[in-house]
């Protein structure tokens, strides 16, 4: 190895600019070689981190939701003042031992959707109507279940069998259909008033 001593440090740097201009033949074509390598390694890697950067903006792009496209999941879940509909607004039993379903929906219009009902014994199905006289009420109906027991509801669409909302949850309070009583009048002779003031 040699060392060499230089009086000043302008010494040095004087050196060093001159043995980087002028350097030998040899020296110039090793480092113009070198040179020519390393801008063709850094055009390499500026095409790919380019390539590969418009491949994940597509990606996540294509992945955003646009007109007529695919909406992200809505939440399923009881209603509530600050709940996003559909949601459930009541279970109730009615008179033959079904379980009807009410929920809120944004449309007035006829549902286009079901209910299925997954536990741990199967899953059930109901079938969505628009209740009468309520605008934006659908009451689903089918096979009565188990208050209190963690259920999953999955909504989907009648054309496509398409998810459209998703929720986990139990029946916390279930209404029951009170049979109605009929009373019939019995057939009485009607009183005279010296029957009620002898």
């Amino acid at each position: 190895m040699v060392s060499i001593w230089y009086n000043s440090l302008n010494d040095a740097i004087q050196h060093l600019i001159y043995s980087l201009l002028v350097g030998s033949a040899k020296e110039d074509h090793v480092n113009r070689n070198r040179g020519i390598v390393g801008l063709m390694i850094l055009a390499v890697l500026i095409i790919l981190v380019t390539v590969v950067s418009v491949n994940l903006f597509n990606s996540w792009s294509s992945r955003r939701g646009h007109v007529n496209q695919r909406t992200p999941l809505l939440g399923l879940g009881y209603c509530s003042t600050k709940q996003i509909t559909p949601c459930i607004l009541s279970f109730n039993l009615d008179s033959q031992g079904n379980m009807l379903i009410n929920l809120q929906t944004e449309s007035s219009s006829p549902p286009n959707f079901y209910l299925k009902v997954r536990r741990a014994e199967g899953e059930s199905l109901y079938e969505c109507q628009r209740m009468k006289g309520f605008s934006n009420s659908v009451a689903c109906i089918g096979k009565a279940l188990p208050p209190g027991e963690v259920l999953q509801f999955l909504m989907l669409s009648t054309d496509e069998d398409i998810l459209i909302a998703e929720g986990n949850f139990p029946i916390i309070g279930l209404a029951i259909a009170t049979p109605e009583i009929v009373l019939t009048p019995t057939p009485r002779t009607p009183l005279t008033p010296e029957q009620i003031f002898p």
